[in-house]
């Protein structure tokens, strides 16, 4: 079972990637932490057999270590699509939201926004009214008539 921290790298190192491997600058520059706060970790990751790390030397992802931060990202991903999808937040936002609550929430928690994102994603209407009475009630600041019915 890796951290949420030891995940979090997995994804930066497979998001700083370039010709098959990355540094330690790039990986510490992305997450915006100390180069021997990162250093520290790749070595834990490299001792688990998740990247190839050695002092200044290139980093790149194991074979194991890929399938896991693929199946992160694609996590993230579905994260970052139901900020935007789903609560309308810019591309931006959405990239920190996303950051944020995929890194900082308990995992359970970020588990089932992520379930409820590809819930959502293959539900069989277009788009479910809970998601139109959403946007409407966005832009007028009121509840949509639907909504309104009900209440």
């Amino acid at each position: 079972m890796l951290s949420p921290t030891e995940k979090r790298y997995l994804l930066a190192v497979l998001l700083t990637t370039e010709e098959g491997s990355t540094r330690l600058k790039r990986v510490s520059d992305f997450l915006k932490v100390k180069m021997p706060s990162a250093k520290q970790i790749l070595e834990d990751l490299a001792n688990k057999k998740l990247v190839n790390y050695v002092r200044r030397g290139p980093i790149s992802l194991t074979k194991k270590g890929m399938e896991l931060a693929q199946k992160e990202l694609e996590r993230f991903n579905n994260l970052k699509e139901f900020l935007k999808k789903i609560l309308f937040l810019d591309e931006e936002e959405a990239e920190k939201g996303a950051w944020e609550i995929f890194f900082n929430l308990e995992e359970s928690i970020a588990d089932r926004v992520v379930d409820f994102m590809n819930f959502l994603t293959h539900c069989p209407h277009i788009t479910p009214i809970c998601i139109k009475g959403f946007k409407e009630y966005l832009e007028t600041g009121e509840f949509p008539t639907l909504c309104r019915l009900r209440r």
